[in-house]
C-alpha cells in the first residue's frame, strides 16, 4: 500500500464524502462514481432504497464517513446511519435547540444548521451547534464539537465554546445571541473554520469567521467589518462552504450592509479595507493561526446592492479545478449572487473595487445577468468544462438549471458562455447542483439537484451537455418536504437526500 501511495496510485478505501459539495473547492463534482452512470440511473433497478427518520429539520448536507452517513438536525441531534441498509447505528443529542423567536425571527428551532466536516485521518466529525443552555433564552451558547464517526462519542477535551474577540476588531466580541452559522465547515491544515451571519437579517450583527485548532483547541476570530459589531456583511452563502484552494488560503463571500456604508470604496484588491460588505474575500492564515484579509473583490454598484438587498453573498464562491484557467489566470473562482451576474475571478488577484477601465469592475470576465442565485455553482470538468447554476425567479418568471460553457476567447481571456437551460423551473430554496462522473470520461456525467416545492419536491437528474439549448431531464424521483438549499450527497453509487420533515432518503440500485 505504501508503495502504491508513493507512486500516486490510490489503494482500496471506504467511500467518503467528507465535506459539503464534495471538496474544499466546493465544485460539487464527485468524479469517482462509475456506479452512477447514465445507463444505471436510467434503469428500472435504480430508485429509492430506504428512508430513515431523524429528529428535526435537516438543513445540513449529509456526510459519508465510510460505514455511516452522518446526519445533523436543527434539534441538535446527530446520527450515524448505515450507508447501505439505512439502519441507525448511533444517535447523539448535543443539547436543546434554541428558538429563533428570541430575535424576532420565525424560523423555528435552530441547532445544527451548517454542514459538518469529517476528518478521515482521525475518524472525527466536527459540528457546530447552538444550544439553549444559558440562564435564559437570551443567553445561548455556540459550540464546536468533535465526535467519533463510528460511535458519536465526544472526543476528550471537546466541545469548545465559541467566544472571544476578532483579532482585527478589538472591542467587538462574538455575540452568540444574534449569530447564525450557516456556511458549511472547512477543515484546513489542522483547523476547523466556520462563517457566521445572523437570523432573518436582524441586527445587531456582523460577519465573522471562527477557527479552532483541532490539537490545541485554540480559537481565532476575524471580522468582515473591523471596528463594528452592527454593520452586517454576514457570511451566509445559502449554506455553501468556506472555500480553500490548498494554498493555505480561505475564500468567502459577504452580504450587504443594508445602507450602513459598510461596503468598500474604490481601491486595489491587495489593500482590503476594514469594511468588506458585498465582497469576495481571500483570507490568509498567519503563522500564529490568526486570519487576515489579503485580497478582495466588490462590484462597483455595491451600495445599490446594499440598498436593494441584492446580496452578492447569497451565493457561495466556487474555485474551479486546475483543468480550467490559462497561464495568465491559472486559478479561477466563480461568484454569483442575487443580481444574477456571474463573475469569473482570478483567485490570486480578485480585482478590488473600481479597478477596471474608467472605474469599472475588474473581474477576469462576467456573464449575465441572469436570474439571481441562492446557493453556489456546480462544476463538470469533462466535455471541455461546464458550470451549472440553479436560479431563483427574480422577476423573469423563470428559475431554471442553467449551463455555462467554459472557453478562452480570441483575446486569451477565460469566459463562461450561456449554452442552455432546463425546461423545468426550480422552487425557492432548491439545492445547488452536484455532478457525478467516472473521471472526465465523456458520457459518464450526470447533474443532480433537489427541487424544493410546496407540492412536488423531487430529486432531479439531468444530462450535462445541452441539446439544442435544453438540458435534458433524465429522471425525477419524488421526495417529501425538501430542505432549503441542502445539496444531495453522492458516494459509492448512492445518492443521499436529507429532508425538512426529518428523513434521510437513499437512492441507488442496492
Amino acid at each position: 500500500m505504501a508503495g502504491l501511495l508513493l507512486l500516486g496510485i490510490a489503494g482500496p478505501s471506504q467511500a467518503v464524502e467528507s465535506t459539503i459539495s464534495v471538496n474544499n473547492l466546493r465544485t460539487g463534482w464527485d468524479s469517482h462514481e462509475p456506479k452512477l452512470s447514465p445507463s444505471v440511473v436510467s434503469s428500472s433497478a435504480f430508485g429509492q432504497r430506504w428512508s430513515t427518520p431523524v429528529n428535526g429539520v435537516v438543513a445540513a448536507q449529509p456526510l459519508v464517513t465510510g460505514q455511516n452517513v452522518v446526519v445533523a438536525t436543527q434539534t441538535n441531534y446527530v446520527y450515524g446511519i448505515d450507508a447501505v441498509t439505512g439502519k441507525t447505528n448511533w444517535t447523539r443529542q448535543l443539547g436543546p435547540g434554541w428558538p429563533t423567536s428570541a430575535v424576532n425571527c420565525n424560523s423555528g428551532t435552530t441547532g445544527i444548521t451548517a454542514t459538518p466536516v469529517y476528518d478521515a485521518s482521525s475518524n472525527t466529525v466536527y459540528v457546530t451547534s447552538k444550544v439553549n443552555d444559558g440562564p435564559d433564552v437570551m443567553h445561548p451558547h455556540w459550540y464546536i464539537h468533535a465526535l467519533s464517526a463510528s460511535t458519536g462519542a465526544e472526543r476528550a477535551g471537546w466541545p469548545v465554546t465559541v467566544k472571544g474577540t476578532p483579532t482585527n476588531s478589538p472591542g467587538h466580541p462574538f455575540n452568540p445571541l444574534t449569530a447564525n452559522q450557516r456556511p458549511g465547515l472547512l477543515l484546513l491544515n489542522g483547523s476547523v473554520y466556520a462563517g457566521f451571519a445572523s437570523y432573518c437579517d436582524h441586527g445587531p450583527y456582523v460577519g465573522q469567521v471562527v477557527g479552532v485548532n483541532v490539537t490545541s483547541r485554540k480559537l481565532t476570530l476575524w471580522s468582515a467589518e473591523a471596528g463594528s459589531d452592527n454593520k452586517e456583511a454576514g457570511i451566509w452563502q445559502s449554506g455553501g462552504g468556506l472555500v480553500s484552494d490548498g494554498y493555505g488560503r480561505i475564500f468567502l463571500a459577504t452580504g450587504n450592509g443594508a445602507g450602513t456604508g459598510a461596503s468598500p470604496s474604490a481601491g486595489p484588491g491587495y489593500k482590503p479595507p476594514a469594511g468588506l460588505g458585498e465582497s469576495v474575500v481571500r483570507l490568509g492564515v498567519n503563522s500564529d493561526g490568526s486570519l487576515s484579509a489579503r485580497n478582495f473583490f466588490s462590484p462597483t454598484n455595491n451600495q445599490t446592492l446594499d440598498a436593494h438587498d441584492t446580496d452578492l453573498g447569497s451565493g457561495g464562491p466556487v474555485a474551479l479545478p486546475n483543468s480550467f484557467g490559462t497561464t495568465a489566470h491559472p486559478r479561477l473562482l466563480v461568484q454569483v449572487g442575487k443580481d444574477g451576474r456571474i463573475f469569473l475571478l482570478d483567485r490570486d488577484h480578485l480585482g478590488g473595487m473600481g479597478q477596471g477601465p474608467n472605474g469599472t469592475d475588474n473581474p477576469v470576465s462576467v456573464a449575465g445577468p441572469f436570474q439571481g442565485i441562492w446557493g453556489h455553482p456546480g462544476v463538470w470538468g469533462g466535455d471541455g468544462g461546464y458550470v451549472y447554476t440553479v436560479a431563483t425567479d427574480t422577476g423573469t418568471g423563470r428559475s431554471p438549471l442553467r449551463a455555462l460553457k467554459y472557453s478562452v476567447n480570441s483575446a486569451g481571456t477565460p469566459v463562461l458562455t450561456y449554452v442552455g437551460t432546463s425546461a423545468e423551473n426550480f422552487g425557492y430554496g432548491s439545492s445547488s447542483p452536484v455532478i457525478t462522473s467516472n473521471g472526465t470520461t465523456p458520457g459518464s456525467a450526470l447533474v443532480w439537484t433537489v427541487n424544493k416545492s410546496e407540492s412536488a419536491s423531487a430529486l432531479r437528474v439531468y444530462d450535462p451537455v445541452p441539446v439544442h439549448g435544453v438540458l435534458q431531464l433524465r429522471r425525477s424521483f419524488p421526495i417529501e418536504t425538501a430542505s432549503k438549499w441542502t445539496p444531495p450527497a453522492t458516494d459509492g453509487g448512492r445518492v443521499y437526500v436529507a429532508t425538512r420533515d426529518g428523513h434521510l432518503v437513499a437512492f441507488g440500485t442496492a
